[in-house]
């Protein structure tokens, strides 16, 4: 007995210094292990054979150069709606509570990271991760090809950007949830990321988590300080096994989307009354010059809205004087490349875009206050011989501007961040919000933290945090530049089978969609099925797809004698594939569909997609949507725009 339990002895002795160091890790993987019991002599041998593998497991966690069990070197963390006033007031101890702290360990000083305009998610983290430009703005929004409003549920829907995370929130009644639950969902989500970046492996350099719950607690008062110090702690754990496990420090880096004004509940905008008043009518599609799209999601600080061209320099003037506005923005009609801003007071300023520089022309007034900062770029010689300056001397000059690098955000809001940009936009006064009715009266129920979407800097501002190398001041347009363009998020394009529909807008002689003051037709355009699986790498790029389309309903049988309901719709089509629009995905592929095709209005369809693989026809997608009013696929449904000359570039 005596040998067997100095060998108990040993092994206790070469895992106890294991254990403080990595009790959670060992927990994780290990469940149900409990430490610190006696030794029980009548089951030695039991005990030597658990605590031998005890100790096998630990030591490989802390072996650096493990083969298999190597994690990442970086953790990226996105985390919604964080301003930089926030965790800048962390790392200096001067927060609205007593003096908090967190990110001081390990940690360079943050910097700010100035959003979109407006200053929301879906085009705020499309740009910071070099993506496509998302259809809207919002998940609701005004679809210009299929001439209307669109909607989905900006919830439980997922946009490009969600599905590129290693790590993000599944399923529709946790997101739901977190809107009620803001702090239990952000622990949740926390923890999950944690867990999962633990069971990673170091086939991926960077892992992506997408936390949302940061900006959902902030629109119903919840403690963003509080939050962020949890996650500090969480960090300075992880950061501890993490030098156990691999022998080296690991990479954190922290980015959000968009600040939060803190602001409280506001006052609602009394915008459609306003339209009304002024003989403009608030409709779901712009049917005459004098109809008014006006997609609402949520409660907001900004507007959009959609109107026929040659009511946008009255839509400006008026809008201008509604109660709440702070700022009102445009582009000139018929100009690509001239905006308007006008100020609650009337002030009116133009802007004007060329390549990736901009000149901000006085008109009546000064509506950003930007004349200090001109008279700081001419003292500088920033401006050259006709008035514009570069886009980087305008945001180095503005960045702490109550308005930061607004030239460029607002012609990007109305030109880049999404396919289907605004006629106009309004920033509203933080006091203010837009929401629907229904929104507001339930969110009055409980205590409202405040919002984001305007121009300002409370809104406008996020954060960028790094544990391994100093970072600058910037803004969504150009970080990716300087994190190697986000490299090695989830390509579920390869993973999975899917399929959406495409618009493209072209030019034509007849118009599918034509607006009041286009009579002549300007622009057609062009529906492509995209289909993505990972049966594409097997399969040639010419091969064709075999497509079913068919009524999703059948008559219902009312008679046992009656004979079995027949389709009422079906047709079948073999596609090639079309160049395609997203070439950087591999498992991708655009199908032009024939101009033939020809769909009832307001009715549901099914459709199928065969492929022929070793000489077997094999589904991989199907999928039900709908028509509208002209009998146009309205979902699932996105937009690209066709690349071409005429596309003027915008470099950051």
């Amino acid at each position: 007995m005596k040998p067997t339990f100095k060998l108990t002895v040993c092994v206790s002795s070469l895992v106890g210094p294991l254990m403080n160091a990595q009790a959670r890790d060992v927990a994780h993987f290990a469940p149900g292990v409990q430490f610190g019991k006696a030794p029980d002599e009548g089951g030695t041998a039991r005990i030597v054979m658990r605590w031998l593998a005890l100790f096998f497991l630990a030591a490989s966690h802390a072996m650096p150069f493990s083969s298999g069990a190597a994690l990442p070197s970086r953790l990226v963390l996105l985390l919604d709606g964080v301003s930089y006033r926030d965790v800048r007031a962390l790392q200096e101890g001067t927060g609205f509570k007593a003096g908090p702290q967190a990110f001081r360990e390990g940690y360079f000083p943050a910097s700010r990271l100035i959003s979109t305009f407006p200053s929301i998610s879906d085009p705020a983290w499309s740009e910071i991760l070099g993506n496509d430009p998302p259809p809207g703005y919002q998940r609701t929004y005004f679809n210009a090809a299929m001439g209307s409003e669109v909607s989905f549920n900006g919830v439980t829907s997922v946009a490009e950007y969600e599905r590129q995370m290693t790590a993000e929130m599944h399923g529709s009644f946790r997101r739901v949830t977190s809107y009620g639950l803001p702090v239990r969902a952000f622990k949740y989500e926390l923890n999950q990321a944690i867990k999962g970046f633990l069971q990673s492996s170091g086939a991926q350099t960077n892992y992506y988590a997408l936390i949302h719950s940061t900006d959902s607690a902030q629109h119903l008062w919840g403690d963003i300080q509080s939050m962020l110090c949890t996650l500090d702690e969480k960090l300075h754990e992880l950061r501890a096994i993490y030098r156990a496990r691999e022998g080296k420090e690991l990479e954190i880096l922290i980015l959000s989307d968009h600040g939060h004004n803190h602001a409280g509940g506001g006052k609602r905008i009394a915008i459609q009354g306003f339209l009304k008043k002024h003989g403009y009518r608030v409709a779901k599609s712009l049917s005459s010059s004098k109809d008014i799209v006006l997609p609402t999601a949520g409660i907001e600080s900004w507007v959009e809205i959609h109107n026929s061209p040659s009511e946008t320099t009255n839509l400006v003037r008026l809008l201008s004087r509604l109660e709440g506005v702070d700022l009102v923005t445009a582009r000139l009609a018929e100009q690509t490349n001239r905006f308007i801003v006008r100020n609650s007071k009337g002030e009116q300023a133009e802007i004007e875009w060329k390549g990736n520089s901009f000149r901000y022309q006085m008109e009546t007034g000064d509506p950003l206050d930007y004349a200090r900062v001109m008279n700081a770029l001419a003292d500088k010689r920033a401006f050259d011989s006709g008035g514009f300056a570069t886009g980087d001397a305008w945001m180095e000059e503005t960045l702490r501007h109550r308005y930061p690098v607004a030239l460029e955000r607002i012609v990007r809001g109305h030109a880049k961040v999404a396919l289907n940009p605004a006629s106009i936009l309004l920033s509203l006064d933080n006091a203010y919000v837009h929401s629907g009715w229904c929104i507001k009266r339930g969110i009055s129920l409980v205590k409202s933290g405040g919002t984001h979407g305007g121009l300002d800097d409370v809104s406008s501002t996020g954060v960028l945090l790094s544990s391994f190398a100093r970072t600058e001041d910037t803004s969504t347009s150009r970080v990716a530049a300087l994190f190697d363009g986000f490299k090695g998020r989830r390509d579920y394009r390869s993973e999975e089978r899917g399929a959406e529909w495409v618009f493209r807008r072209t030019s034509g002689l007849q118009a599918m969609v034509q607006r009041p003051e286009e009579p002549g037709g300007l622009w057609m355009n062009e529906l492509f099925l995209r289909i993505w699986t990972p049966a594409f790498a097997r399969l040639d790029p010419e091969a064709p797809v075999s497509i079913t389309i068919e009524s999703a309903g059948l008559p219902a049988r009312i008679r046992r004698s009656d004979p079995d309901p027949t389709k009422v719709f079906e047709q079948g089509l073999v596609a090639r594939s079309a160049p395609s629009f997203q070439a950087k995905h591999s498992g991708t592929r655009d199908y032009a569909i024939p101009t033939s095709l020809a769909l009832q209005p307001q009715t549901p369809y099914r459709i199928s997609i065969w492929i022929q693989e070793r000489n077997k026809r094999k589904q991989i997608f199907k999928f039900t949507f709908r028509t509208d009013s002209r009998g146009m696929p309205t979902a699932p449904v996105v937009e690209v725009e066709p690349p071409g000359p005429s596309k003027m570039a915008l470099k950051s």
